[in-house]
Parts: structure tokens; sequence; C-alpha cells
């Protein structure tokens, strides 16, 4: 694969990947969108490689993957086919797409879908363009909701563990209320009043992860009030204040004039390090080539992803040329080690420079010197990854054999979604996360009915 890009990635139980972007492949006629890699990076032939997708992916029931289009949403089977039980969403007689955004998918199928789209249900008094939009679990217009409107186009959204929404975007209103390019809304998509968050216009978001005080990382490119400098990653208090503890970072581009640096990637390894990646190569003046690790405070880990990381290359057409030069993302594979993608030639970790990588990688586990928190005296609960795209392994420790122990997956709701049987003091339990819809989770480690430990679970 020598172009373009991959936009999104998910492992799969055999340790090969499922991959979304734009990108073309010796011996394979015409630019794909979505294509499954074998365990040592090359094309699986038995996946339908497609034209079908090109966004995010995120994993549903008995291998089912939705995948994002330039304009609405779709849903794969485990072959790579298009799931028909999915309609084309442009098919229901109420919805018109336009522009496209982000979606949300949630534990039963149904889809929240935001961007600029026509609305054609008169019946029910919603006609025009709207932001914020339901549908079923078939793809048709939830006709049970109530859908929002902006002035402008959200571009992003994520759910928090309350249920409620961090929304971007391009919109300075929403129905009929002033915003920022940062909001939030409710579970239904009604406004929260009590977020408030300090960006301008010029300003946006491209990545959130919400800590378990409250506090929200976000990343993209971002402008804070008062302030002309762009500042690729901030951390805000849980009503949208800057939180000021936080170290600001000098993140940078500096390989392209044309292009603004952003983190378009937070993702936790332990409770005191996040690996952050997106579209620079200098964070406070050291060479850091789309990706890196901060501490909780936004310090930079110096040791770590210290060589030139991720290599630039031309895409050249009729048009002109872009210089390309990002790490989209990255997610755990089933055998503890790591998969980068996004738009390079070239990785350099600062041990080993392979200049022969393209657009996908795949890293060893990392080790970050950072103990888990203290557990009660009577047990122990360890489960990684976190967040998960694939599986999770959750290991159980106990002073005594257990009487009628359990591991429950409760929904942000409180209900039982999975549920694993732990018989034995010493034991590992593996989780099929492909059955969760995108989102948190409780998990509680329970003896006799009797909750003994409580974890956070994050499925991406």
């Amino acid at each position: 694969m020598q172009q373009i890009f991959v936009n999104s990635s998910l492992p799969d139980e055999g340790g090969g990947l499922i991959i979304s972007g734009r990108f073309r492949f010796s011996d394979v006629p015409n630019e794909k969108r979505t294509a499954r890699l074998t365990p040592d990076g090359t094309l699986d032939a038995t996946y339908n490689t497609s034209a079908l997708g090109g966004g995010r992916l995120v994993p549903w029931n008995n291998g089912l993957v939705y995948v994002g289009t330039t304009q609405t949403v779709r849903r794969l089977l485990p072959s790579g086919y298009q799931d028909l039980s999915f309609i084309e969403m442009n098919l229901g007689r109420y919805f018109t797409s336009l522009q496209g955004g982000d979606y949300h998918v949630y534990p039963d199928g149904r889809v929240l879908m935001s961007g600029a789209h026509v609305l054609s249900d008169s019946i029910r008094g919603f006609e025009g363009l709207y932001s914020l939009i339901w549908f079923s679990n078939e793809g048709y217009l939830d006709t049970t909701r109530t859908h929002r409107r902006c002035n402008g186009v959200i571009y992003a959204i994520e759910e928090q563990p309350d249920g409620k929404f961090l929304c971007t975007g391009t919109m300075t209103t929403y129905e009929g209320q002033p915003v920022s390019r940062v909001f939030r809304v409710e579970a239904d998509g009604t406004l929260d009043p009590s977020f408030t968050a300090e960006v301008q216009p010029l300003g946006a978001a491209q990545s959130y992860f919400v800590l378990q005080d409250g506090r929200i990382l976000i990343g993209g490119s971002l402008r804070l009030l008062d302030s002309p400098q762009v500042r690729s990653l901030i951390r805000l208090n849980s009503d949208g204040s800057l939180d000021e503890s936080f170290n600001l970072l000098n993140i940078e581009a500096t390989f392209t004039p044309s292009q603004i640096p952003n983190v378009s990637t937070i993702y936790e390894l332990a409770p005191d390090r996040y690996i952050i990646a997106g579209l620079f190569d200098k964070i406070n003046g050291l060479d850091r080539g789309g990706i890196a690790m901060i501490d909780s405070s936004g310090v930079l880990v110096e040791d770590v992803f210290d060589g030139l990381g991720c290599g630039a290359y031309e895409f050249v057409q009729s048009s002109g040329s872009t210089t390309y030069k990002s790490i989209a993302g990255i997610v755990p594979s089933n055998d503890g080690g790591y998969f980068i993608y996004g738009a390079y030639h070239g990785y350099d970790d600062g041990t080993t420079n392979d200049t022969t990588q393209r657009m996908v990688s795949k890293l060893y586990g990392l080790s970050v010197g950072v103990d888990e928190p203290a557990t009660p005296q009577t047990s122990i609960l360890r489960m990684y990854p976190n967040p998960a795209s694939t599986y999770v392994v959750f290991e159980v420790g106990l002073l005594e054999a257990p009487k009628n122990g359990r591991i429950r997956v409760l929904d942000i709701a409180g209900r039982e979604l999975e549920q694993l049987v732990v018989n034995s003091q010493e034991q590992q339990l593996v989780l099929d996360s492909r059955k969760l819809a995108a989102g948190t989770y409780t998990i509680v480690l329970e003896e006799q009915g009797a909750a003994i430990q409580t974890k956070t679970l994050v499925i991406r």
C-alpha cells in the first residue's frame, strides 16, 4: 500500500486488521475504502476489498461492523460485504444526505449521526437541515426521536460516561442558542447549559477523552478565547472551563506550511500515561513524528517515541501535490502489541528505523513503568487492553475460592450486557468486546451478589 491514508482500523480475533480509508494496493485495480490485512500485513484475499466505507469503524454484534462514509453510515458483514438488512440511508423516504460528520452506535444497533443533512418528515415537523439525526438499527430515520438543528455542521461527536455527547463543528448556534465550537448535549440532544467551553471560532476538536473525575482531554486545532495561538491538546474542567493545571505543549507541523498541527487520537495506556497521535512533527522542539507520550499533567515523556516517528511522502495528482505525514490512531492488537495507522512512509521509533513501513505498523507492547492503583487486600481484578476494540482479558486473584463469583459488564444505565463466571482463586477470562458498541462500561467483580471491585472499561 503506497497511498493515500488509513483513517480507522479494527483488529480481529485472528491477528489481522480491518482497515478503512483511501488506499491503493499493487495488483488491485482502483482505489479502495475498506480491506482486511492478514497478521503479516498482506492483503487478505478472502475479505471483500471494496469502495464501501472510508471512515471510522465500529464493531457490533456477531462480527458485524459499522463504517462511516463521506456522507452516511453502512454496516458490513464479517466477510466485508454490505449487510443489506441495514439499508442505504438515502433510500429512506424522509432523509437525504449532504455533508457527513461523525456517528455513534448504540448497543442495540441504532445510530446517531452528525453532519448537515436534509429531513423531509412533514408529518412530524422535521423539514430542512438537521445536524444530529437518529436512525433505527435497520437504517431508517427514527421517527420517535427529536432531531436537532444548528447553523453549521457538527463534525465530531463523542459519548461521555453519563450518556451526554460532546460535539464540535462550524456552528455558532444550536437549537437557536449560542454555543462555542465545543459544546455538550444531553442524551436526547437538548443543549447542556452547564457546559461552556472557552474555544473561539476557527477552533475545532477532533478527539476527546473523558477522565473519571469528569475533566476532558481535547485534541484538535484549537484557539482559546483571547489567544491567537493554535493549541493541539488542552484539558477542560467538567463545566467546560480551561483546566489551567494542565501543561500546554508547543505542538508544531514544521514539514508543511499549509496544514495546522492537530491531535487526532488520545489513548490511555495507564492512569498516568497517554499516547497522543496526529499531524505534527515537533513537540517543545523535539522530534515527534505523529506520535508521543504525555503524563497526566500534560508533560511530554521524553524517553518514549524519541525517534523521527512517521516519515513524509508526496501524493501527486494532476491538480498538484500534497505532503502526508501523520498517524491517525493507535489500537491494541490481540497479542499485547499495538497497531498504528495513518498516512506515512517509513517509521523511526528511536530504536529501529524501518523505511519500508507503509500506512500501518505494528508495535511491541509498551512498558510505561506505572503501577496499577492499590486494590483491596481480598481481591485483584486487572483488565487489558483498555480502551479495547476486539477483546478484553480479565485477570482475577482472590484469597479464597469464590462463592458464586462473577464479572458483570454494565452499560451506562446499569443494565447487564455480559456476565462471566469466576470459579477459581486465580483465573483469566476473555470477553469478546466486539459484541459491545463503542462507549463506556462498568465492570463489577462480585461474590454472592456483593460487589468486591469496580472498574471502568472503554470500548472504541
